[in-house]
């Protein structure tokens, strides 16, 4: 399932750094029980491409200490 994650960490424009990730959980309530139980969590990492495509850029690890919010993904 994909999930677009808010991560609280700063960006050199000053905006939120947002990504979408993609992770074996088939509901956010399921993913959230794996945020709790480690400390780093592997996804897939999904790129906007112009023309509102996604591009998967691979695996990514992250820390859920620096999570701020999550929704589950829906394109546009």
């Amino acid at each position: 399932m994909k999930f677009l994650l808010t991560l609280n960490i700063p960006t050199k424009n000053g905006m939120s750094h947002m990504i979408v990730a993609e992770h074996p959980a088939k509901s956010i309530e399921e993913f959230q029980k794996v945020l709790q139980s480690e400390d780093f969590i592997l996804v897939e990492e999904w790129q906007t491409q112009e023309y509102g495509d996604i591009k998967n850029e691979g695996k990514l690890l992250i820390n859920h200490r620096f999570v701020g919010k999550i929704r589950v993904y829906k394109p546009r």
